[in-house]
């Protein structure tokens, strides 16, 4: 019996030792510990690396061996490359396709990749680079150049998915990252070309003292064309960060979005932290892009769209999120679409046309101003610009700077949503709404044109004669009374001075003189109440309280007032403590939060009395929270049954051990 003992307690041991090696070895955040240049394929797939004959990548390993070659200073140019299939990549972390490093002092090492990859529509999964320990610029490329020679260079028709990116500063002079890339330069008079390209995910940053560089798919770009990009990201901490890109100059970006939210330090902007002059001949330019990103800085300089312009120009963009700054001992410079524009030392500063703030601008300076466009002004000109002045009440279009030289308009909400369609989104959608009289029981209205895109209304056809809401309403009409008739006023005749004990079960009943057809609903209180918490009937007007709802009113005296489209009456009636009943201050408090609830305007609106509104918004909540909670995947599956099993098998070791002590005494 022994034997079998021991013979069981080894194999228990064994089994978890193989489920123990077989679990990925991971750090704390979940950064494999192993690298894809120790886990990259000797050959590519196929092809001969032409244009009409790319390498083919169908896997990790074979995109792995690009960045070890590259690494090993094999440039790849007028070499081309394309993707054959999804790529997960989440078995190792992964190092960047092109490596440099600016040390302090000027030291580099320099490793570009100059070829061009066709993603072919494919999607990269697991993209995780962790450069913490060896500093490099962070991303799928940690370096693409051109090398002057090569005759095309960049990346199209990619999509890469939920990537995470840690980069740090610590002992550079620069460090950049994007999920893309983190570097891109070519040289003066040439391109690298980005089409069609979708990112999301995180990128964090450790910054330590020097210049930390990050945007959504570019961390810093020169001289590159980008068109119809995407990029939804979350970015924390660094300087220069920007949610497309973080530091740009000399480039072109068309029809590129982006979404999500950016935290930093200085020169923070929802699509560029820093559009600076990388050359004098040449400015950065961006048409047709959005920013919905939610911009947060801790020092200067912070805008929805670019956090400092110091030059380029701006046609059709738009800053759709809200921008907030912590700084309270300097100068913030925050504005709903740019921190600062324009430097005198600067020739041509910034150039915007028909750019728009529709985001909410809070700063918590008391000394100095923030702008609902522009944070301070230096130097730059504006033609058909304009900002949320609803969203921003108080705020200029500008903070600090030049007064004479920032004609933006501030306009209403609706009016900005109304440029953004007119100039961005490609137009006003105009649907006819044919006028209708008014009635004693409902409102009418004029014949008008509304924006099904923006919800701008319009007096015409054309779209030419811009009007509120509020003027397309015709009142109803008052109620009449023929020449000569007394009108009997309205009034309660049964049921005044009714009471309810609570917890009893019963109900309460009153009666109104009012024609039941003109019934509109009951106010307990002073506020309308949802129609699932009574009943009504003819006979004049009938209205009995359910005890559900009555139980929820805390004792003592109330008032009940029936609602007809023509007029109303009162009466009181009282709520009494059950006999044997404390007074029970939970039952207060639930009555003063049923009151505040029933506060709420959208409470007053008859269409949201439905009695099933509230079950399906207590289920999804739920699901809401169930969606929240921690995924347990096969990983902390194998976790628990080894727990379990080195339990047993000690527990077997324990009985051997016992068993041998009492042979031996």
């Amino acid at each position: 019996m022994k034997e079998k003992l021991k013979y069981v307690g080894a194999m228990l041991i064994c089994f978890i030792a193989v489920l123990f090696m077989q679990m990925p070895v991971m750090a704390d955040d979940g950064v494999p510990a192993t690298a894809w240049r120790d886990n990259a394929a000797e050959e590519f797939a196929g092809g001969s690396g032409t244009e009409t004959d790319p390498y083919r990548i169908t896997d990790g390993a074979q995109l792995a061996k690009i960045a070890k070659d590259v690494e090993a200073r094999i440039v790849y140019k007028d070499t081309y490359f394309r993707l054959e299939n999804d790529i997960d990549l989440s078995a190792h972390r992964w190092n960047p396709i092109g490596v440099y490093k600016w040390y302090e002092g000027g030291a580099t090492e320099d490793r570009m990749f100059a070829g061009f990859l066709d993603g072919n529509g494919k999607t990269i999964t697991g993209l995780i680079v962790d450069e913490r320990t060896e500093k490099n610029r962070a991303g799928l490329f940690g370096q693409i150049a051109y090398t002057g020679a090569a005759t095309n260079v960049g990346v199209k028709d990619l999509n890469i998915v939920d990537a995470r990116i840690y980069a740090t500063d610590a002992g550079m002079e620069e460090s950049s990252s994007g999920i893309l890339a983190g570097f891109v330069m070519a040289n003066s008079g040439d391109t690298i070309r980005f089409d069609n390209i979708s990112v999301s995910g995180t990128i964090v940053n450790t910054r330590v003292g020097k210049a930390m560089i990050s945007g959504g798919l570019i961390g810093k770009a020169n001289r590159v064309t980008a068109d119809n990009c995407r990029a939804d990201v979350t970015i924390e901490g660094g300087d220069n960060i920007g949610g497309f890109v973080g530091l740009d100059g000399s480039s072109t970006y068309t029809n590129c979005k982006v979404t999500g939210k950016v935290t930093g330090l200085w020169a923070i902007g929802g699509f560029v932290g820093y559009a600076w002059e990388a050359e004098s001949a040449t400015m950065s330019t961006y048409d047709n892009c959005i920013a919905k990103v939610d911009v947060v800085a801790n020092e200067w300089r912070a805008g929805g769209f670019a956090g400092y312009m110091q030059k380029g120009k701006s046609s059709s963009c738009a800053a759709l999120g809200d921008v907030t700054s912590s700084v309270t001992g300097f100068n913030p410079k925050v504005g709903g679409f740019a921190g600062e524009i324009g430097d005198k030392n600067v020739t041509g500063g910034a150039i915007l046309e028909k750019c728009y703030a529709a985001g909410k601008v809070t700063a918590a300076s008391p000394d100095y101003k923030a702008g609902g466009f522009v944070g301070t002004h230096t130097e730059g000109t504006y033609t058909d610009c304009s900002f949320d002045s609803e969203k921003n009440p108080g705020l200029a279009a500008y903070g600090e700077g030049d007064e004479a030289t920032v004609p933006v308009v501030a306009g209403t909400t609706i009016e900005v949503s109304g440029n953004l369609c007119k100039n961005i989104y490609g137009g006003h959608t105009l649907s006819k709404v044919d006028a209708k009289e008014a009635t004693q029981t409902t409102d009418g209205n004029i014949e008008y044109w509304i924006c099904t895109k923006c919800g701008s209304y319009f007096s015409d056809a054309g779209g030419t004669t811009a009007i509120k809401a509020a003027d397309v309403v015709i009142p109803k009409k008052a109620a009449e009374t023929p020449e000569g008739e007394i009108k009997t006023p309205y009034a309660i005749t049964e049921g005044t001075g009714s009471s309810y004990a609570l917890q009893s079960g019963n109900s309460l009943t009153v009666r109104g003189n009012g024609d039941f057809s003109k019934f509109t609903g009951i106010k307990v209180d002073g506020v309308q109440i949802g129609a699932d918490n009574y009943e009504a009937k003819s006979g004049s007007t009938i209205v009995t309280l359910k005890s559900s709802y009555l139980d929820t009113l805390a004792a003592g005296t109330h008032s009940l007032e029936i609602l007809w489209t023509d007029g109303s009456a009162s009466a009181a009636f009282t709520i009494q403590q059950s006999e044997g009943q404390k007074p029970d201050n939970d039952v207060k408090e639930l009555n003063s939060n049923q009151n505040t609830a029933n506060q709420n305007p959208a409470n007053q609106n008859p269409a949201n009395q439905n009695p099933q509104s509230v079950p399906q918004n207590n289920t999804e909540q739920t699901d809401s929270v169930k969606n929240e909670s921690p995924k347990t995947g096969e990983d902390d599956n194998l976790l628990v049954l080894a727990a379990w099993l080195f339990l047993l098998g000690s527990g077997f070791a324990g009985v051997t051990y016992y068993r041998k002590r009492k042979h031996l005494y």
